[in-house]
């Protein structure tokens, strides 16, 4: 799905008007219609609504939700600045909802209007839209501080919830308005589906307002993603019948230690049930030889990942060319070889290299060293980090990372020439230009073992020549749908990391049935 950036929606309104005759009244018609429908299926008729709305369009949007309502709700209109409307159409509908008996009252900064929001069956926050910039007036910090503290009424955010970057998910602390339902307009906004901002949305309804438009879609340029069921399997690649082993890939994968077996064999099941055509795993001979009673139709090269020969990373660089992918680091430990091998592979041209856990946390400990082998890389890089290790080897605090998510994982990219997969919830893919946010998943993947899956997943999916950032983008969702499906027979607290790689083959075999069907 299409996510537009905040600074896109007034000129999609202004070609909306210009070129499809579709007037800023009539936009702000629907969207007063799409927060009624939202208001009536809250709550009962008769019950006490208030609106706060602000001086721009999305307080004009409030005043024409204010008179869909006003016929079956007793409605009152608290405008927040004593500014009325700046545009026409804002104007319109707020003489229009006086025309008919409506009431405003101005935001006094008192007590009074707390006893008013705690005697309400619902609050809508129309105050600010996409287009807010700059220091949050006092009126909107005290309005939002008393909407927090207000538990009886439901409350409704209009487009973007108070406090809430619509851009890139930030929360501004003491201000955010946690809204149980966001209606949110035209199109669906980065921020508004990745956190911290996600908490602050609650149940997010869309209406397109009619601007989901062919035209629309084909004049402006968009580079921000919702990653859904839809957008996730049109990146499966299709499977000629008349192919061999080598039509599908070749992954080699260097993972896995005496002290994290267990990551060499979650990768390796993924990697085998995510299509790829021939993997190779080079490590220990005793790991290889563990792993050879599980899966006869690995090929293994035995080698110690300790210190090696230059001849020995030769033998490695060599073994490299002739695979599409490598997966480099889960479960790895940092062994002294390790930096060896990413310095060799990373300046060597080359298929695209997946580097998870320790192939980042060796980079890292290289300090600016990790990062310099990053930029000058010769073949496509995706770095799949949680947090804590983004923010070691970015020399960011994870909490900085956490509250700043998307703008931080766009900037690490683009500097440092990588495709980055930041995983946790709503986790972020993006190469620095196109940004593509994942809405599967939940917490029955916090658990240690869920991250090797998706990396195997994630490689074998490279090997088999789906761009790596589609690709990226189609295994942390089906990764994500794999546990969200398993987690209803198990529940959150029941499903494994081991549980995975079966279901995310049953969950790819379903999607391309559907897109057969639809065919």
């Amino acid at each position: 799905m299409l996510l537009a950036a905040p600074d896109m929606i007034p000129k999609i309104d202004r070609y909306a008007e210009d070129k499809l005759g579709i007037s800023t009244r009539e936009l702000m018609r629907r969207a007063g219609e799409a927060v009624a429908n939202a208001v009536s299926s809250l709550i009962d008729k008769g019950a006490r609504v208030l609106i706060f709305a602000g001086k721009g369009n999305n307080g004009g949007d409030g005043y024409a939700a204010a008179q869909l309502l006003m016929a079956d709700y007793d409605v009152s209109v608290y405008d927040v600045f004593a500014a009325g409307q700046r545009s026409d159409a804002g104007r319109f509908f707020r003489d229009s909802y006086l025309a008919d008996g409506g009431r405003i009252f101005p935001l006094e900064l008192n007590g009074d209007i707390l006893v008013s929001i705690d005697s309400a069956d619902c609050v809508v926050d129309a105050v600010f839209g996409t287009g807010f910039v700059g220091e949050y007036p006092k009126e909107a910090i005290w309005l939002a501080k008393a909407l927090a503290h207000a538990h009886s009424p439901k409350k409704i955010a209009l487009d973007v919830p108070l406090g809430v970057d619509a851009g890139d998910g930030r929360v501004h602390a003491g201000i955010a308005y946690r809204a149980d339902v966001t209606v949110t307009l035209g199109f669906i906004k980065p921020g508004l589906v990745s956190y911290p901002a996600k908490e602050y949305v609650g149940t997010l309804i869309y209406d397109n307002i009619g601007l989901q438009n062919d035209a629309v879609l084909l004049d402006f340029e968009f580079d921000s993603f919702l990653i859904d069921y839809a957008l996730a399997s049109s990146f499966i690649p299709q499977r000629n019948q008349n192919s061999n082993k080598g039509s599908f890939g070749k992954l080699l994968s260097i993972t896995g230690s005496s002290d994290f077996p267990g990551a060499a064999r979650l990768s390796l099941e993924a990697a085998l049930r995510s299509g790829v055509g021939l993997c190779t795993y080079l490590g220990e001979k005793t790991l290889c030889d563990s792993l050879l009673c599980s899966f006869p139709e690995v090929i293994y090269k035995p080698s110690s990942i300790g210190t090696l020969s230059e001849n020995e990373i030769k033998d490695i660089l060599s073994l490299a060319h002739r695979h599409t992918a490598v997966l480099v680091g889960s479960g790895s430990g940092k062994k002294s070889g390790l930096f060896a091998i990413l310095e060799a592979l990373l300046l060597s041209e080359g298929a695209p290299i997946v580097l998870d856990a320790d192939a980042i946390n060796v980079l890292a400990d290289g300090s600016e060293r990790g990062r310099e082998l990053l930029r000058r890389a010769k073949r496509t890089v995706i770095l799949t980090p949680h947090p804590l290790e983004l923010s070691r080897i970015s020399g960011i605090p994870t909490d900085d990372i956490q509250a700043n998510r998307l703008s931080f994982a766009k900037s690490f990219a683009s500097e440092n020439n990588c495709i980055l997969v930041l995983k946790g919830a709503a986790t972020v893919v993006t190469d620095g230009r196109e940004v593509y946010i994942n809405s599967s998943g939940s917490s029955a993947l916090a658990k240690a073992g869920s991250g090797d899956v998706l990396a195997g997943m994630l490689a074998s999916v490279v090997a088999s020549g789906v761009l790596p950032i589609r690709a990226a983008a189609l295994s942390v969702y089906f990764h994500g749908l794999a546990a969200d499906v398993l987690a209803d027979e198990l529940s959150e607290l029941g499903v494994t990391p081991s549980d995975l790689p079966s279901e995310i083959a049953r969950q790819l075999a379903k999607a391309e049935k559907r897109m057969e069907k639809n065919l």
